[in-house]
């Protein structure tokens, strides 16, 4: 008699049910989304190749009547939240119990379907949360409540892994220009429909390559019929730059006003041979890129690999050109007709899956004498498990492009400021979520600042920041492309405030305070990049903020801080090469950790306030020692109507070169928090220039 088995959650194989699996984590936290492994795809065609049935529990369940006669809510209905509503839904739900204990039939239909849904990286053994649940299929999309009402009312059911007692997660997000919005709740990850059904909205079985006479018509719309933040328009500086004639295979000078993609990717180290794009062997992603810029019918393509001089020891003529090249990336990307995004792979030999190469199936089983397959999950869920959304030089690349083309490991979706078109759905197109990644936002954001001769403070910085600790969040290959790579999103700030002009990456002219900027505690002790200045986030590896008290708007300072005065700024004064020279209140503080951090008056024992490094959430990081400091700014409040003043004192650590050294170097960032009526100007603060390197 053959040994039972089950598929396994946890290592992805079929093992016997009376063996616990070697594999068992140890991780509590669950991600939606991971690819698909090779060995779990044809483990599961192998099994469909077999005998099948439904166990005892899917049969018990019959997911048929659940597709026709389940109703689930979306979270803008009031009796959503309400107990008779989750009592009621329960009959539509397959609870999974405790995962250790967990048996999927790899005989059952069904069970492969599940297992081929389930989340397949960080599950716990004792988790008893996930259940198989029933939803709308349009809160699958961001921006679903702006939807016709008809598809809201009459929509298609799928069916999801989830964990909690909710098919749909409620969350706040913030907008780009600051502040947060409330997001109406949506389900990302992938999901099980029925085929054949009337509703709206529902899934679509896709072919292995992609058809792209959907996407063709999809641009062509947005190109004629969109408003004013989804056009394009050629800048005279594109001029400087080289394209690839994909017709004649050779990389030739911009012809004026051409039409032209450009491909977003991810290097990976590969170096295309110089001889490649003649002889047909680019890396697959390139040569992909090709073919499909041939498919839109368009003759232009922009890929940075062969259309910016890539000599390994350039001469100063060839660097002077390739600088140039990359202060207009911003132009680059923002006329280009379309960006292709290939958002799969780890490297560029990785392709655009459904071109040259299939990508990964959906799985169709039948049941019941009905069709039942797998929905991939959206495209952004797929974009945030991504190497291309972690690398440095895809930030400017995502945020100036206008319109976009993501080719994921499942599907492809083209996206523009006023729609998205998914593939996986019936629908034709969407309305956009509002993330920050959205296409064309920065060409958004230019047309709102472009309505301003001075962009108000509040506003700029919120953006500035927004920027930054996203950029400095993602991994780089090159130290010195610290700022290259956000060259063009700077660009667009300068351009449209030139109050906002950066120096090495920070615009100090407006916002000297931004000197205050520190590392994260999370990433550990910050690498130093020596080709750049120690006081600039570019002189460092790592993911930067700044302060909380020192990013609000002075509406947020007004309603956090009570009777708030600020004062002590510190003041830019000019630049010099990789030197900058600022006029603020230094001060030599005596800390003694014991075991927190304590500033103490100079000559005394007495206690001036507490010391925190950067954001840690302990303030016992900086050894006992004197330090030399530089004020950023003072704040002065109270926490009460009559109560005593406090002081809030954030301030850049300082060290020296040498003895009768004059520049200084950027150390680390402290804040001290003064006792009730404690005035900083005790420790004897004086006003100096001084030059920072």
């Amino acid at each position: 008699m053959a040994t039972p088995t089950k598929l396994c959650v946890f290592c992805r194989s079929v093992e016997p049910i009376s063996q616990p699996c070697a594999a068992l984590p140890t991780s509590k936290a669950i991600e939606l989304i991971a690819p698909l492994r090779a060995h779990e795809e044809a483990l599961i065609l192998g099994l469909q190749q077999q005998p099948s049935a439904l166990c005892q529990r899917c049969a018990a369940f019959d997911i048929v009547r659940v597709f026709k006669d389940s109703n689930p809510l979306d979270n803008s209905k009031p009796e959503y939240h309400t107990l008779d509503y989750r009592h009621s839904s329960r009959q539509y739900e397959m609870d999974f119990g405790e995962l250790a204990s967990l048996v999927l039939s790899p005989s059952c239909p069904l069970c492969r379907l599940i297992f081929r849904i389930f989340p397949r990286v960080g599950l716990g053994t004792t988790d008893v949360m996930l259940k198989l649940v029933p939803f709308r299929s349009y809160v699958q999309r961001g921006g679903w409540n702006s939807f016709p009402a008809q598809l809201r009312t009459n929509p298609a059911i799928f069916l999801g892994v989830n964990s909690g007692g909710t098919s749909i997660i409620s969350e706040r997000e913030p907008r780009p220009l600051g502040g947060e919005v409330r997001r109406f709740g949506y389900r990302t990850g992938e999901s099980i429909a029925l085929a054949g059904t009337t509703r709206s909205g529902n899934a679509r079985h896709l072919d292995r390559f992609v058809d792209f006479s959907r996407f063709s018509g999809a641009l062509e719309d947005c190109i004629k019929n969109h408003g004013p933040t989804c056009q394009v328009t050629a800048s005279p500086e594109l001029s400087l730059t080289r394209m690839i004639d994909v017709i004649d295979r050779k990389v030739v000078p911009y012809p004026d006003g051409c039409d032209y993609f450009a491909l977003s990717y991810v290097w990976g180290g590969i170096m295309p041979a110089a001889d490649a794009l003649d002889g047909k062997t680019l890396p697959d992603t390139i040569e992909d890129a090709i073919a499909v810029t041939c498919r839109l019918g368009r003759r232009y393509l922009w890929v940075d690999a062969l259309c910016i001089d890539q000599t390994p020891n350039p001469t100063p003529i060839q660097r002077r050109e390739k600088e140039k090249q990359l202060r207009i990336m911003d132009q680059i990307y923002s006329s280009a007709t379309l960006t292709l995004v290939a958002v799969a792979g780890n490297n560029s030999n990785a392709g655009l899956p459904g071109v040259a190469r299939p990508r990964t199936h959906q799985l169709r089983e039948t049941i019941a004498g009905h069709t039942v397959f797998t929905v991939p999950p959206t495209v952004g869920e797929e974009i945030a498990a991504s190497t291309w959304s972690t690398r440095a030089w895809t930030l400017q690349e995502s945020m100036l492009s206008v319109r976009y083309l993501f080719f994921t490991s499942t599907q492809v979706e083209f996206a523009c400021p006023e729609h998205r078109v998914p593939e996986t759905l019936e629908i034709t197109k969407t309305v956009p979520s509002w993330p920050q990644s959205m296409p064309g936002i920065l060409k958004s954001v230019e047309l709102v600042l472009s309505q301003w001769k001075q962009a108000p403070d509040d506003l700029l910085g919120s953006m500035y920041w927004t920027y930054i600790m996203d950029y400095t969040a993602r991994r780089m290959t090159n130290d010195e492309d610290s700022l290259n790579a956000l060259a063009g999103i700077i660009a667009v700030l300068e351009k449209n405030v030139p109050a906002a002009a950066c120096v090495w990456g920070l615009p100090l002219a407006a916002f000297p305070r931004f000197l205050g900027w520190m590392h994260l505690c999370e990433g550990g002790t910050p690498k130093r990049r020596s080709a750049f200045p120690s006081w600039s986030w570019a002189g460092w590896e790592g993911e930067v903020s700044l302060n909380e008290a020192l990013q609000m708007s002075r509406e947020e300072r007004r309603m956090r801080f009570r009777d708030l005065t600020c004062d002590m700024e510190i003041q830019y004064l000019g630049v010099n090469g990789a030197q900058i020279e600022v006029e603020g209140w230094r001060v030599c503080l005596e800390i003694r950790t014991e075991p927190l951090s304590e500033a103490v008056l100079p000559g005394t024992d007495r206690m001036m306030g507490y010391i925190k490094e950067r954001d840690f959430i302990h303030g016992n990081t900086i050894p006992s020692g004197g330090y030399e400091c530089l004020v950023v700014e003072r704040f002065a409040y109270r926490n009460s109507r009559d109560g005593p003043v406090y002081q809030k004192v954030f301030m850049i650590v300082l060290e020296f070169g040498g003895v009768g050294s004059g520049v200084a170097r950027r150390k680390t960032f402290i804040t001290l928090d003064t006792l009730a009526g404690v005035d900083f100007v005790c420790s004897g603060p004086r006003k100096e220039r001084v030059v920072l390197e």
